[in-house]
């Protein structure tokens, strides 16, 4: 029986955790089994999988310890815990997010696995050269293994979400056999709704008709724009987001969202899944559609998730995310690529004067020149026309100072109702979506995808190891044009 470790930071509850989540079931479904077990550096009491998990010391984020175990200890760590779990060493070592800079041992012990000969891999969900500079450097702390971030040999294979990532990560050094999008298993079903439960949610929002954006308040998720959304529904209708953010830097710009919908009594609710007050498939199936405004997305389940709950998705398209999607047959036409205001609303020298730092600041942590044409190629992208800004490129400031003009201008607010689809999509649409979802990204077909990769992995026979040059992924990430100050 093929056995398998796979290595994750910490077991909360979130996105890598729900893939390693998808993976055994899936596994469970296959065919020929796979043994598996989770290694992290957190275990909580309420995972789901708790009895494929061991806790290892040393493995969370660097961040959250008082020293991090170098390279070779926390090695030997894993290796006995995986060895005993197991009852005996892995075949395959499935490691996420590696070089994301959680921990700053993490590289240099992927290497050694590398070095090794160990059948290795490295599963990339986000990256450190994307807009995380301080992650970054912490993968450069340890100089000895700063320049092994990205190991090439002939056992040691990577997997991405999606083709955006596939590019980058396609060049000489890289073989194509070694090099796989992996997107994630989506595995959601809508249960049989609960009218009561429904009514029950409209009357405690005291409103006709619900608009949920499904997500924690994150500064990616762009609350400003859900804000602005809100002042374009229709008599009767809300908007509610599910929970608060729990990274105390985001504390307190959600408060501001807070009390700007307040300030001018919009029909927006927040943190309504918080308390558990309401179940969430029961906030779903209440939904006439399921919002989305973030500006960034690692695979983009939230493009697919509800239409396995018969809803459609509608708001801010991400096309270099969605176009794997669409390349499928999935319709998401109810979403829009840029929401433009008047760029008599923002004042050009506050916005250049913010984007110059951000990026300023953003260039100089990772080590690179800041371009001359940087800035201005950057307002470019924000620009849909020649008089108006994507308002989804502006900072919290500046959208809240937008968001107080338009409440005293109703005209602005017609002329944007247009762009902003609020009506669910047709039943057909739907029904097409969801059979092709269920189709290309079930968790069996995930899995044997996944298994696949493992066989190919141990055919290989072992060769020398080298490294991908770590400043060719970072020149891919530090595109001027893909500069957006709510990723900073």
């Amino acid at each position: 029986m093929l056995r398998v470790a796979i290595v994750h930071y910490h077991l909360k509850r979130g996105g890598v955790t729900r893939v390693i989540e998808s993976t055994l079931a899936g596994f469970a479904r296959l065919p020929e089994p796979i043994k598996c077990i989770v290694l992290a550096g957190e275990v909580p009491a309420d995972c789901v999988f708790a009895e494929q998990a061991v806790q290892v010391q040393g493995l969370h984020y660097s961040n959250t310890q008082a020293s991090t175990p170098s390279p070779q200890t926390l090695l030997a760590k894993l290796r006995e815990a995986a060895t005993k779990a197991l009852g005996g060493p892995p075949d395959i070592w499935h490691i996420h997010n590696h070089s994301l800079g959680k921990n700053q041992s993490m590289p240099g012990l992927v290497a050694q696995l590398a070095e090794d000969g160990e059948a290795l891999l490295l599963h990339m969900h986000d990256f450190a050269e994307d807009g995380r500079p301080q992650n970054y450097l912490l993968n450069q702390s340890l100089t000895d293994h700063a320049q092994q971030l990205y190991p090439l040999g002939s056992r040691v294979h990577y997997a991405v979400l999606n083709g955006r990532d596939e590019s980058i990560f396609t060049q000489p050094e890289l073989a194509g056999d070694q090099l796989h999008q992996l997107p994630n298993a989506v595995d959601a079903e809508a249960s049989t709704p609960d009218s009561s439960a429904s009514q029950d949610i409209l009357n405690q929002l005291q409103t006709e008709r619900l608009f949920l954006y499904p997500v924690r308040a994150l500064r990616r998720k762009n609350f400003g724009e859900t804000i602005l959304w809100s002042t374009l529904l229709e008599s009767g209708d809300c908007l509610a987001t599910t929970l608060a953010p729990t990274n105390q830097n985001y504390v307190a710009a959600y408060q501001r969202w807070i009390a700007l919908s307040e300030k001018h009594h919009l029909p927006i609710h927040f943190g309504i899944g918080q308390s558990n007050q309401f179940a969430f498939e029961d906030l779903m199936q209440t939904a006439a559609a399921i919002v989305s405004t973030s500006i960034t997305e690692g695979f983009g389940l939230a493009f697919l998730e509800p239409w396995l709950f018969g809803k459609s998705i509608i708001g801010r398209d991400l096309p270099a995310i969605t176009a794997d999607f669409k390349a499928k047959g999935i319709q998401l036409d109810t979403l829009y690529q840029a929401l433009p205001i008047p760029k008599s609303l923002v004042d050009p020298s506050s916005l250049r004067t913010a984007i110059e730092k951000a990026m300023g600041t953003a260039y100089q942590a990772y080590g690179v020149p800041l371009p001359a044409d940087a800035v201005d190629a950057a307002i470019d992208a924000i620009s849909p026309s020649d008089d108006s800004y994507d308002f989804g490129g502006l900072n919290e400031t500046l959208q809240e100072a937008v968001i107080d003009q338009i409440m005293q201008d109703v005209s602005i607010r017609e002329s944007l109702k247009p762009i902003v689809q609020r009506e669910p999509a047709e039943s057909a649409m739907i029904e097409t979506n969801a059979t092709l979802i269920k189709t290309h990204y079930s968790p069996v077909t995930y899995a044997a995808q996944l298994a696949q990769i493992y066989h190919d992995i141990l055919a290989a026979e072992s060769g020398s190891i080298e490294y991908i040059d770590p400043q060719k992924i970072l020149e891919s990430f530090l595109v001027p044009e893909n500069f957006r100050l709510l990723k900073t």
